[in-house]
This record gives structure tokens, C-alpha cells and sequence, in this order.
């Protein structure tokens, strides 16, 4: 029999209205493990219970939070991921003002599912039970828990229990598969060691699956660990997946570098945030309003982390309204894409408001820019939009598929289906790089390929006497506007359109030719005339060099341009002849195979007059350039 799913239950409600104890009537298990919560009464850390129930198809795993209001920070750790909510409301006290904060975090916290245990219900009389639901019922009227049930029970007496288990079970049945984009990740909320086995950290799998062997990065401080061993509901498994709370045994980890609010995930998927774009809504009764970098604590996950509010659509977000906004953080954290979080003043502390996250790794942006607005909304879009968005952020990067997936923290092939759809749709370019497909904006790759020409025709005309621009300096001043996937991509288009041509692995334009400065172009013309005065016999170029009495540099720069040029002709390093010396020498060997169809090199110094020094290099350069070809000792026609 395969194991059975978990069903996260999350309990909340006023402090003392006995969360506690009905997790331990349900269960027979106290939640409460702490000496300190035993002597007080009172529940200061999260509790986990898991319930059996052999009939029912699922299993139960109760959080249990803390009520009181000094460890909201807590209840926001354990409640950031449950699929319900067990609301507890006393019969004899009724809505608290604990009642209403956890509520709020509930709602804010996307929670979809959830019962109403009127608790103490011993205590009341039938007319305080029907005034406390008349209450309850008002509370929750067009809110996430208006068709909950709302259900009196007692953990003295045992009345209700079955029908809190019984709506339990149903509410579990209602509740949505967990989208899984199958990257590991678990968000810490507890740390302890074992004696004889070491540190371990839990939490509930939110995406992905782990097992015995597996290297996990700890974020945000990136600690790498391996896990040594897996337990789920207490059992040793060798593999965990979504939705299960588990518990990770990490081999040789010191205890002191952990903390709840951590979050474990594969290595190497994603940064820590450290500025976080969102849809922030305040509270209808929060206190005040929300000013333009205001501080305030920002619990996301299991994490809590300070952090100021950049404001980008008003000055001001009163009670009661959302606005697009960048929360910049005072110290890293792990955050996901379309992450709830909830939103804290920073001093008294109060639940003023959340939201969902949109962009976890954005720029700054200039307030009220409507380009940058409309970009942040594609990410509260459709999947499409928010791929798309993907890519346009960035329009100085190419992204690969995958690149897209963990940045949504969304399924790949989903991603890719996407992606294919915005390139049938030509929103999307691919450009395939050594090692993968990459994609950009459609949108960007035309000014790319503008600023490419732009920079070449700039660096001839700074430099008329060079006739190649080299590939180096040219992506050294586009560095900004491309990465190196995406320059190598636009110059091979350009060079297909015969916009700029390639030769020797540098870029010249079409019809261009070097030209020396007027001081040079007299030396140019001096070397020249040296050369073809030589004829078939030409001087060494350093004698030329010393002849003329150059500075090495000037010449070396003055007879390369004349080569580019075509005006000489280097047959190999010890021999250079000027263009015409050379092309009658081709011809006059050409004639010579067409009537005797091989020719040797001996026949060469007959036919030039010409040292073997100079008859060898002349059919060395035909050979290497494809007019002819050796055949055993003679040389044919190719």
C-alpha cells in the first residue's frame, strides 16, 4: 500500500481558547512539548501531530500555533503553508482580538479551506452557543470561510469530536492538489538534534521531491549539505515529495548556522532576494496608511526580514487598497514567485496587510514609469505574460528554458509549450548557443543589431587606415547591450544579411577600405615602389623596414594596410611580393599547365627566372589558395 497523502491542518485562533487541547482530544497527542508551554498553559512554539484515521484515505498533520500576540511571528511560520484552517473560537468568549489578526493572515495568506470549532462549548448554555454563532456568522460573511462549518465541540467532554473529524476529512478531500513545479523545496520551520545522528531541519515539501544521498542548498546564507537520512511521520524513508511534512538529517552541520525561516532547495536554482516587487493590499482596519519607505517587517515563508516599501503607483496606500510596490530588504531571504506574504509595522507591532510576490530579482524602478508598471503587471497576467516578462526584463540577457521555470518557480514543460508559442507568435527569438537554446525578447534584437552596425561604422571612421575591426573590441563596447550568447547570434545575422563581412576573425563593411593618414600614405606609396621595382625578386620587408629607416611599429602598420589592401601580396613570411609582380606570375604559370598540364619547380625558376627561393613560394601560395594542387613532385590545376 502506497503511503498516504498529508493533509497540512493549521490551527489559529485567540490565545487560551484551546487550540491546543483539541489537537490533543482529536489525536490523544499534546502539541505542547516544551516544559515551558506545559507549566504555563500556554503554547509558545508550533506543534506538530499527526492523526491517523484507518478509514480515511489521507493523513492529518496538525500545526499548531501560538495565540498569544508576542508570537504572531510564529503563528505567520507555521500557517505560511497549509492546505486548511482548524479556526478556533471560544463559545464562552467569543471573536478576540487575536480571533481577527490570525484571520487576517489567514485570508492574506491565500488559505482556501477551513472549519469552525466553537470550543468550550461545555461551558455555554444553548442561548450563548446561538448568540456566538450569530457572531461567527456575521465574522466570516463574504470571506474565505463563509460556507465553513461552523461546528461546537469540547475537548472535556468529547461533544463534536466526530464531526470535527468528520469535516476535517472532508475538507481534505476538498482541498487543491499543490502545484508542483519539481524543484525540491522546503521551507524550515523547525531544527533540533538527534543524539547519535545529528542536525536535522523539517518542514512541509512544497514542490519537487528529496532522498537519501542528495545535496540541498540552504538559503538565503547558501549553505550546501547533503542529506544523510529522511523521516516522514516519524518513519525512516529513503524519498519525500510535495505536501509531506519531513524532516531532513544533514550530514556534518552545525546547528548554530540554522534557523527557522531558512529554506532548503536543489543547489544552485535561484539567489536570495534582496529587493521583491509584489501586490501589496492593506487591511481595511489597518491603523493607518502606508507611507512611501516606510519600514516595516515583511514574514514571508517561515522568514521574517526588515524591510522598506518603495511605493510605485501613489505616494500614499490607505486602508483598504492594493498597489504595485518593491519591498527592499535590509537582509536577504528566500522568496519564490506568487509567494504570500504578510506585512507587519515595524514598531508596535501589528498585521497591517500582504500580498503576493511577482518579481523575486527586479531592478530599481522609477516610480510611476508606466513601462516599468505595465511589465510587473504581465507578471500578475496569464502564464504567457509572465514568461514573456521573463524575457523582457532582461533585454541585455539571453535565457535559456529553464532559466524562465525557476525564475516562476513553474513546470518546464509548461514553460516550454509557452515559450513555443511566443516564438510561433514572434514575440520570442531563439538563439542557439554552443551549449543550449536560448531565448530574448523579439522585441530588442532590432536595436541590437542597430547598435552593432552603429558601432562598427563608428570604429572606422576613427580609424579609416584599419581595414578589420576586431570581434574583441567590438563586444567589449556592447558588453551592456548583450551577453556573449546573444552578440555571437546578432553578428552571424548581420553577416548572413551582408550587413558587415567577416574575414581572418575580425568585421569590415562592405565596400570599405582602409586608408593610411597623409603622413603615412607617402611612406606607403615608398614601400610600394620598392616592391614593384623588385619584380620577381623582392627584398626581405625588414631590409625595406631598415632601408627606409622606420620605426618598426609605423612600418609594420604601414605594410599590413597595404596587404588588406591587396596592393602586396605575402607568400609567406620571407617572401612578398607586390600585386602585380604576383598576378603576372600566375599567369605565366597558369598558361604553362594549360599546355603542359604539370609543372615543376624547376620549370618555375625557368619560367620566372627566379632563385628556388622564390619559385617554391610562388606555387606554396597557389597550392594554399586553391589555383593548384601537388601531385607527388608536380604541381596540376585543382
Amino acid at each position: 500500500m502506497s503511503e498516504k497523502e498529508h493533509v497540512i491542518i493549521g490551527t489559529a485562533g485567540h490565545i487560551d481558547h484551546g487550540k491546543s487541547s483539541l489537537v490533543k482530544a482529536l489525536t490523544g497527542t499534546d502539541p505542547d512539548t516544551l516544559p515551558e508551554e506545559k507549566e504555563r498553559g500556554l503554547t509558545i512554539e508550533l506543534g506538530f501531530v499527526f492523526m491517523d484515521i484507518p478509514e480515511y484515505e489521507k493523513q492529518i498533520v496538525f500545526i499548531d500555533v501560538p495565540g498569544h500576540e508576542k508570537f504572531v511571528k510564529t503563528m505567520v511560520a507555521g500557517a505560511s503553508n497549509v492546505d486548511a484552517v482548524l479556526f478556533i473560537i471560544a463559545a464562552d468568549e467569543g471573536i478576540s482580538v487575536q480571533t481577527r489578526e490570525h484571520f487576517d493572515i489567514l485570508e492574506l495568506l491565500g488559505v482556501g479551506e477551513g472549519i469552525i470549532a466553537l470550543t468550550k462549548s461545555d461551558l455555554v448554555d444553548a442561548d450563548r452557543l446561538e448568540r456566538v454563532r450569530a457572531e461567527v456568522g456575521a465574522f466570516i460573511h463574504d470571506t474565505f470561510l463563509e460556507s465553513a462549518p461552523v461546528i461546537p465541540v469540547s475537548s472535556v467532554t468529547g461533544a463534536g469530536l466526530d464531526d470535527i473529524k468528520a469535516a476535517l476529512m472532508a475538507a481534505g478531500r476538498r482541498v487543491r492538489k499543490r502545484d508542483d513545479c519539481g524543484y525540491f523545496r522546503l521551507p524550515v520551520d523547525r531544527i533540533f538534534v538527534i543524539h547519535g545522528f545529528g542536525t536535522v531541519i523539517a518542514g512541509t515539501v512544497l514542490s519537487g521531491g528529496i532522498k537519501t544521498g542528495d545535496r540541498i542548498e540552504i538559503l538565503p546564507e547558501r549553505i550546501e549539505a547533503k542529506v544523510r537520512g529522511i523521516q516522514v511521520h516519524k518513519a525512516k524513508r529513503d524519498i519525500s515529495g510535495l505536501g509531506k511534512r519531513t524532516a531532513l538529517n544533514l550530514h556534518d552541520i552545525d546547528k548554530e548556522l540554522l534557523r527557522r525561516g531558512q529554506c532548503a532547495i536543489m543547489p544552485g536554482l535561484i539567489a536570495p532576494a534582496t529587493r521583491i516587487d509584489a501586490r501589496l493590499r492593506l487591511l481595511r482596519q489597518a491603523p493607518k496608511e502606508l507611507k512611501m519607505r516606510d519600514r516595516i517587517r515583511l514574514h514571508i515563508g517561515t522568514d521574517e526580514v526588515i524591510a522598506r516599501v518603495i511605493l510605485l503607483e501613489k505616494d500614499k496606500l490607505l486602508p483598504g487598497e492594493s498597489m504595485l510596490a518593491q519591498f527592499v530588504l535590509e537582509s536577504p531571504t528566500a522568496a519564490f514567485y506568487k509567494d504570500r506574504f504578510i506585512i507587519r509595522t515595524f514598531s508596535p507591532l501589528n498585521t497591517i496587510g500582504g500580498g503576493e510576490v511577482l518579481d523575486i530579482a527586479p531592478p530599481r524602478h522609477k516610480r510611476f514609469d508606466a513601462a516599468a508598471l505595465a511589465g510587473i503587471r504581465r507578471f500578475e497576467g496569464s502564464l504567457g505574460d509572465a514568461v514573456e516578462q521573463f524575457f523582457m526584463k532582461t533585454p541585455d540577457k539571453s535565457r535559456t528554458a529553464e532559466d524562465a521555470a525557476v525564475g516562476l518557480w513553474t513546470d518546464r514543460r509548461a514553460v516550454r509549450d509557452v515559450i513555443q508559442k511566443l516564438l510561433n507568435a514572434g514575440r520570442l527569438k531563439k538563439i542557439l548557443s554552443e551549449r543550449d537554446e536560448r531565448y530574448v525578447a523579439a522585441e530588442v534584437w532590432p536595436a541590437l543589431l542597430e547598435k552593432i552596425q552603429a558601432a562598427v561604422k563608428k570604429y572606422f571612421a576613427a580609424n579609416p587606415h584599419r581595414p578589420f575591426m576586431p570581434l574583441a573590441d567590438l563586444h567589449s563596447r556592447l558588453v551592456r547591450d548583450a551577453d556573449e550568447s546573444m552578440f555571437k547570434a546578432a553578428v552571424e545575422e548581420l553577416i548572413a544579411n551582408g550587413a558587415v563581412i567577416r574575414k581572418e576573425g575580425a568585421l569590415t563593411l562592405p565596400g570599405f577600405e582602409a586608408r593610411l593618414q597623409a603622413k603615412d600614405q607617402e611612406l606607403a606609396d615608398r614601400v610600394e615602389a620598392i616592391f614593384r621595382k623588385a619584380g620577381y625578386e623582392p627584398p626581405l620587408e625588414e631590409d625595406v623596414c631598415r632601408e627606409l629607416r622606420l620605426p618598426l611599429n609605423q612600418f609594420r602598420k604601414i605594410l599590413g594596410t597595404l596587404i588588406k589592401q591587396g596592393r602586396l601580396v605575402r607568400l609567406d613570411p620571407k617572401v612578398t611580393y607586390h600585386h602585380d609582380a604576383f598576378e603576372k606570375a600566375r599567369a605565366s604559370i597558369l598558361e604553362y599547365l594549360r599546355l603542359r598540364r604539370t609543372i615543376t619547380i624547376s620549370e618555375t625558376k625557368d619560367i620566372l627566372r627566379v632563385s628556388r627561393k622564390y619559385a617554391c613560394a610562388v606555387l606554396e601560395f597557389l597550392d594554399k589558395t586553391q589555383i593548384t594542387r601537388r601531385n607527388g613532385d608536380v604541381h596540376v590545376i585543382k
